[in-house]
């Protein structure tokens, strides 16, 4: 994911779904949210954020407090600049303080993950966009909340992408019938290392879609590159944006994760 080192504005406790959640910085239009500010975030119902995370000009919002966000104005033009995202559990933010929803279960041991099922409808225009639609989940090598960047692994799973080239992949895996281009490499950051796994979709396409993530997690290891020790902290759902990107779209984002 994309390394951002804006300050985090306006952090404050996820609301049920009846309240509004107070979100500092972030407008309020026809009830509901819109922010132009780098890595300002809005506290969403069912226990999930919505963040603006990049440092090139974006701006994000929605009409409601619910599961989806849309990119109304972007000037992105260096690659791999913002990731506007949506999530659960936390989300690592360079050297400050993990952003983390309220009330979940993270981080979680990945032996103890008995289901791991997430589901998403996403949308980018084919002009004026360069970048990719996918997840992003972290683990740590502990069980504590991480100051700053995980330190095991991060799994990225593209479901889809637009002018940035062809997948280079090392191998081909197959998960519920769709094939998958995986590579991987070791990625380090401001002392901080860790292992960066991407499954690139090669078979078919959708806008929307509900994964098992558990036999990801079960192929990183087999590829001795997620450890069942290590500890689940945060599964996102976002756009890793390089140039343009107004009219992005997420909608029912949704993550159900449970444990033996």
């Amino acid at each position: 994911m994309l390394a951002v080192f804006a300050a985090v504005i306006g952090l404050a406790p996820a609301a049920p779904a009846a309240t509004t959640p107070d979100t500092g910085p972030v407008h309020r239009p026809h009830g509901g949210w819109f922010t132009c500010l780098h890595d300002v975030h809005a506290n969403l119902a069912n226990n999930l954020i919505a963040r603006n995370n990049g440092d090139q000009p974006m701006c994000v919002g929605s009409y409601t407090w619910g599961d989806t966000f849309t990119v109304y104005h972007s000037s992105v033009t260096r690659d791999w600049a913002d990731f506007p995202n949506i999530y659960t559990g936390c989300e690592m933010d360079g050297s400050l303080p993990q952003l983390c929803t309220q009330g979940d279960q993270n981080p979680v041991r990945v032996s103890s993950i008995r289901s791991d099922v997430s589901s998403v409808s996403y949308y980018y225009p084919r002009s004026d966009f360069a970048g990719n639609a996918a997840y992003d989940i972290w683990f740590d090598r502990t069980g504590r909340r991480p100051q700053g960047r995980d330190n095991g692994a991060e799994i990225m799973i593209w479901l889809g992408s637009n002018d940035i080239g062809g997948p280079a992949f090392s191998r081909v895996v197959t998960i519920d019938g769709i094939q998958w281009g995986y590579i991987t490499w070791g990625a380090f950051h401001s002392g901080h290392g860790w292992n960066y796994i991407r499954y690139w979709r090669l078979s078919g396409s959708a806008t929307a879609v509900t994964l098992n993530l558990v036999p990801f997690f079960k192929d990183a290891e087999r590829a001795g590159r997620l450890s069942s020790h290590w500890y689940l902290t945060g599964t996102e759902f976002g756009f890793e944006t390089c140039f343009g990107g107004k009219g992005l779209r997420v909608r029912n984002f949704a993550d159900r994760l449970t444990t033996r």
